[in-house]
């Protein structure tokens, strides 16, 4: 109870100290209980996060709250939560979550990857395991698998309720960046493109898909097509400073450097 109070107050009231202050409690409570039961591994996600985010604290920081006698350890959270992952029945699938999230934090993009798989064969109708794994092996430089997990998502969510809450915009742009960095700018175009289109996508990334699209059409000799999508992202935004980049390039083409 403690731990979600905790994340309410810090991630809504934006209440940090006082949301610190109610993790440790619930670090505490959560500690009671593995001295009573070792082998009650769920308790290990609440200390594992803990001691993981007080571990990665900046060192003049934790510095200072090591006066108070509070510790932490990246390696160590990150032992707590894979036992839980491993082992835990309740809290296995949050245990993973985290330590994904952190692994990701850390660029082990691999091992980030092995916990996400895990997950989304627990869990194929999420897509956000579908996402975050397509994600990793982009940033972990798997260009084509990671167009091809993008590619998996896009066919998996025309499936009839496969996908009960799906932004697919968000797997397009990942697609369109996955494409361009394999230099497949018509194609990476295209996906930037139909990301800008779906429904109540935001005005940010709607503007930021226009101004890829029109880059990758530029690079693609396709300065007609550039011209419309630079304008597109004036016309949906002319305050901001995509727009502005937008205008730039509706008097210079796009060259990559």
């Amino acid at each position: 109870m403690r731990s979600l109070k905790c994340t309410y107050i810090a991630m809504v009231e934006r209440a940090y100290g006082a949301g610190f202050r109610l993790a440790t409690k619930a670090k505490d409570d959560e500690m009671r209980v593995l001295q009573l039961d070792p082998d009650y591994v769920d308790a290990k996600l609440v200390v594992g996060v803990y001691e993981y985010v007080v571990g990665a604290l900046p060192w003049p920081f934790k510095m200072l709250i090591g006066f108070a006698g509070i510790t932490g350890s990246k390696t160590r959270g990150l032992e707590m939560l894979k036992d839980d992952g491993d082992r835990g029945v309740i809290t296995s699938v949050e245990a993973r979550t985290a330590m994904a999230l952190f692994l990701r934090r850390e660029a082990r993009y691999k091992e980030a990857i092995d916990v996400v798989r895990s997950l989304k064969n627990q869990h194929p109708h999420d897509y956000l395991f579908c996402l975050e794994e397509a994600n990793l092996r982009k940033d972990a430089g798997e260009g084509m698998a990671a167009v091809r997990a993008y590619q998996e998502i896009v066919a998996d969510s025309a499936k009839p309720g496969y996908f009960a809450e799906a932004r697919l915009e968000l797997a397009l742009f990942g697609l369109g960046d996955a494409l361009r960095g394999q230099r497949n700018f018509g194609e990476a175009a295209r996906a930037y493109e139909e990301a800008a289109g779906i429904k109540n996508v935001s005005l940010e990334l709607k503007i930021r898909s226009l101004v890829a699209a029109g880059e990758c059409r530029d690079m693609n000799g396709e300065r007609e097509l550039a011209v419309k999508d630079y304008q597109r992202a004036i016309d949906a935004g002319p305050n901001t400073s995509r727009a502005d980049t937008a205008r730039k390039r509706l008097h210079n083409p796009y060259k990559e450097l």
